[in-house]
């Protein structure tokens, strides 16, 4: 679950942090509030988005639904600010519209919100270790030097490792890994099994004691253990994970899509990939009065890339784009005579070149076409004018994270460095907490999600074997949007191949069907696709893919010469 909008109104936080006091006699609501909300224990509970408290344990979290929801019963307003609601009437009308079955589920997710509050709320630095936030029986993680400093032995144990004192030396022992350091040093030491010195780090904040507790900090010892950490913001909270663990146990679920992968030719000696796509397009617009209108569009794109640069060309003719509009009856009362003869003539030739730089984050367009059209009503701005005539617009995102993604997963394309699911799943998951700014709190989740989708379409258990080929067959079915997919898929982990047909149907909103059948290999192969809107129309592609070596570097930059516009 991203981050959500979890603030209340002012005057419920006084409520909502007494109430995210631990309690020494801490009762679960009846049902079990893991019940309540469809899991079958509290361990599964805490697993889930709905549950991951970062600074509440299950008891402590329970406790103060069971009595958020007594409250909520006794005055149903105390949630309103979540929802958006003003009123008891409004409060009545979704429910009957059926956001909610009835106001003992409002007081439930109402309760949930106000849990979720008190825990974003919370000042408390908290640790999360491979997706479960780690407890600290007495002292609490604190902050020195600009880092989080946790009480050692709870998050040694909690990592797995042996703890031991002695004569002022503390050492934590791990798969045969051994961690030393001393209060007030500044050097930790990891040795192997017989002793040999592997590693020394400096610290920069020296572990000290204080309540009884002896203070690390979390980073230096998580890292040194072979685990990732990251810092949320927003959670106060330190995110610790195996990353190979959790990469190795996604694989675990799909070693028929692996090997699949595994027989993919490798592109990392290829100096330049070439790929062509050419694509036939119809769609047909339902007219049970003056007759089916079919309105067809071909493109063809050709794309060179070398893992720096990326040059690409589109040629598309949109004519019939220009027909559907102007043919409308309203159309002459937007554009001029002129003005539509401009449209026409622009949109029958339409070219598409892109430059691409991924080191510098230089980005070049060119489309005369596009910029005729923008051009229309403002005859006098000189840098449309000069698009129009060709020039190129500059965009440099250099400094942006998503310019930074891209070049990443441009030498991630060419190289094909995705070795397995596992590394796939858990690398997307890690770039779109940079890009969009989830919070790391939230990545098992996020991988979580991705993981079971998977799983439910092209997981192991969905495959059986003939030879190398591998098949799956799907059935299905998505209760929150009333969305099936069936169908089936092969795998050739021999050469690599695949093919297959899986047909989509949803019933919400309008119901549409959309068809798609594939054949070949990820260097060769054809797709077509057909989505079909009820007593709408219909919507076909036919699309060809061809990858292959090419001796023709891609330019980075126009021409010298060209004339290029600056984005402001």
């Amino acid at each position: 679950m991203k981050k959500r909008n979890r603030f209340a109104a002012a005057a419920l936080a006084a409520l909502l942090l007494a109430g995210s006091a631990p309690s020494a006699l801490a009762l679960d609501a009846t049902p079990p509030m893991y019940q309540q909300f469809g899991y079958d224990s509290a361990e599964d509970f805490t697993r889930s988005y709905l549950g991951n408290f970062v600074h509440f344990d299950y008891d402590t979290a329970s406790d103060m639904f069971r009595r958020y929801v007594q409250q909520l019963h006794a005055d149903p307003s105390l949630g309103f600010s979540y929802f958006g609601l003003e009123d008891m009437d409004m409060l009545y009308r979704y429910i009957d519209y059926g956001q909610w079955k009835d106001m003992d589920d409002y007081c439930r997710q109402a309760a949930r919100e106000m849990i979720q509050t008190a825990d974003y709320r919370s000042e408390q630095l908290a640790v999360q270790l491979n997706g479960q936030a780690v407890k600290f029986p007495d002292v609490q993680p604190e902050r020195a030097n600009n880092r989080t400093m946790v009480p050692f032995r709870a998050i040694a144990e909690a990592l797995g490792a042996e703890v031991d004192y002695n004569a002022g030396a503390i050492t934590a022992k791990k798969d045969g890994q051994t961690l030393a350091f001393s209060l007030g040093g500044k050097q930790l030491t990891a040795t192997d099994s017989v002793g040999k010195t592997v590693k020394t780090v400096q610290l920069d904040t020296a572990p000290y004691k204080k309540g009884g507790r002896t203070y690390v900090p979390v980073r230096f010892f998580a890292e040194a253990f072979g685990l990732t950490v990251q810092w949320d913001q927003d959670m106060q909270t330190a995110v610790l994970y195996d990353r190979a663990a959790l990469v190795s146990d996604i694989d675990s679920k799909f070693t028929v899509l692996n090997k699949w992968i595994k027989a993919q030719p490798s592109t990392e000696n290829a100096r330049t990939l070439r790929t062509v796509a050419t694509i036939g397009a119809v769609y047909t617009a339902f007219d049970t009065i003056d007759g089916d209108k079919d309105y067809k569009v071909d493109v063809k794109a050709e794309i060179l890339a070398n893992g720096q640069a990326v040059e690409a060309t589109v040629t598309v003719d949109l004519r019939v784009l220009a027909s559907y509009f102007l043919d409308d009856p309203q159309a002459d009362d937007v554009l001029t005579a002129a003005q539509a003869a401009l449209l026409r003539s622009a949109l029958s030739n339409v070219k598409l070149e892109l430059l691409c730089n991924a080191d510098s984050g230089d980005l070049y367009l060119k489309c005369p076409a596009v910029t005729k059209i923008l051009a229309i009503d403002e005859t006098d701005n000189a840098d449309l004018k000069a698009l129009s005539n060709g020039a190129w617009l500059h965009i440099n995102w250099a400094d942006s994270t998503f310019g930074a993604l891209f070049s990443e997963n441009l030498k991630i394309l060419k190289n094909n460095t995705f070795t397995s699911v596992g590394e796939s799943i858990v690398a997307s998951a890690e770039s779109a907490v940079v890009e969009y700014e989830f919070g790391w709190e939230y990545l098992y989740d996020d991988v979580a999600y991705e993981v079971n989708n998977l799983n439910d379409l092209l997981g192991d258990k969905k495959f059986t074997a003939s030879g190398s080929r591998y098949t799956a067959k799907l059935d299905k079915q998505n209760d929150d949007s009333g969305k099936t997919i069936t169908g089936s898929c092969m795998l050739n982990t021999a050469d690599g191949s695949f093919s297959g047909t899986l047909e989509s149907r949803s019933d919400s909103w309008n119901t549409t069907k959309t068809v798609l059948t594939f054949s070949g290999s990820v260097q060769n192969c054809k797709l077509n696709v057909t989505c079909h809107t009820k007593n709408t129309g219909i919507l076909s592609l036919d699309i060809t893919l061809t990858t292959t070596e090419s001796s023709v570097e891609p330019k980075n930059a126009p021409p010298a010469g060209d004339k290029i516009v600056e984005w402001t």
